[in-house]
């Protein structure tokens, strides 16, 4: 009896010191070994080159159990510096006529049975980027022939050189040449100059805007009635461009160059709208739809002109 007597306050005591004593600390978590936390992995990214190596000496100290990982990351960011820089040397050092990339695009069209026709139809888009500098060399050639006789015939030419003066403006220069006799002219020069806006400019999608004062100089196509008349204009007009690239899924591309050249005379609005997905290698196939409005022709001609073509496409 006197044992438990004695024990018992003994327990009391014990069970009391124990209510009374702090609960112990869950141990600090710790990045498991090897593997460098996100937000230090971005830091790391983000630095600039001169930077890099003062970033990186702190991650380690900070990070010791991923040294390894942080070592390798550092590797990896200064080859991908070292090829950029290699990239803006080569840019920088070659000639005009280095550089160039495009595409050729052939079309054809033939009928039989109660109407004959044959059509074709050519395209050449031709690009060199720069450090600042674009240009791009385009031209085409369009006809078609029905029971022998001519119903469509145009030739097209024209240059730009574009030059970024920072990461979404750029400055513009464009001459163009065309000829069209079906629209009621032989040849129209035009000149333009201004400034554009690359309002999206992502890995699937590029948007840009474009706009300034422009030249034309028209050569028109009066018939054998009327030999003395005037046949040449010259007008100061306003040129507006808006140029869309998207991916839309897969390999699928939708392109839109549409726009419009405003003066005191002749007005002209155009839009091609084409769909090009991937055959094979370099090869693919557009489906694509022309329109071009003119909205005083001579000689009372039609005002607007549609053309829906399908063909290849070749990459280079």
């Amino acid at each position: 009896m006197w044992r438990i007597a004695l024990a018992a306050p003994l327990c009391i005591a014990a069970a009391a010191a124990a209510a009374q004593t702090p609960p112990a600390e869950a141990p600090e978590e710790k990045p498991a070994e090897g593997v460098l936390p996100a937000p230090v992995a971005e830091m790391i990214r983000a630095a600039e080159p001169g930077q890099l190596d003062t970033i990186a000496a702190l991650a380690r100290r900070t990070q010791p159990q991923a040294i390894a990982e942080i070592d390798a990351l550092v590797s990896e960011i200064r080859a991908a510096h070292e090829a950029e820089k290699q990239r803006r040397q080569a840019l920088a050092t070659q000639g005009f006529t280095n550089g160039w990339e495009g595409e050729a695009a052939l079309g054809a069209t033939f009928t039989s049975g109660n109407t004959d026709q044959q059509g074709a139809s050519g395209k050449i888009d031709l690009v060199k980027q720069g450090l600042t500098w674009r240009h791009r060399l385009f031209a085409e050639a369009d006809f078609q022939e029905s029971d022998g006789a001519r119903t469509r015939e145009r030739y097209g030419a024209s240059y730009q050189a574009d030059h970024r003066f920072s990461p979404r403006f750029y400055t513009f220069g464009f001459v163009g040449w065309e000829s069209d006799r079906f629209a009621g002219f032989t040849r129209r020069f035009t000149e333009s100059a201004g400034f554009g806006w690359i309002a999206a400019q992502r890995p699937r999608l590029r948007l840009a805007f474009e706009g300034g004062p422009a030249h034309r100089q028209t050569r028109l196509a009066f018939d054998e009635l009327e030999p003395d008349a005037d046949r040449s204009r010259s007008e100061l007009s306003v040129r507006g461009k808006t140029n869309l690239r998207w991916t839309v899924i897969g390999d699928l591309i939708f392109t839109e160059d549409a726009g419009f050249i405003v003066g005191s005379g002749n007005d002209t609005l155009f839009a091609n709208s084409a769909l090009t997905t991937k055959l094979v290698g370099n090869l693919s196939t557009r489906l694509s739809f022309d329109v071009k409005h003119e909205t005083d022709p001579p000689d009372e001609r039609v005002k607007t002109d549609t053309v829906t073509r399908a063909s290849l496409v070749y990459k280079f």
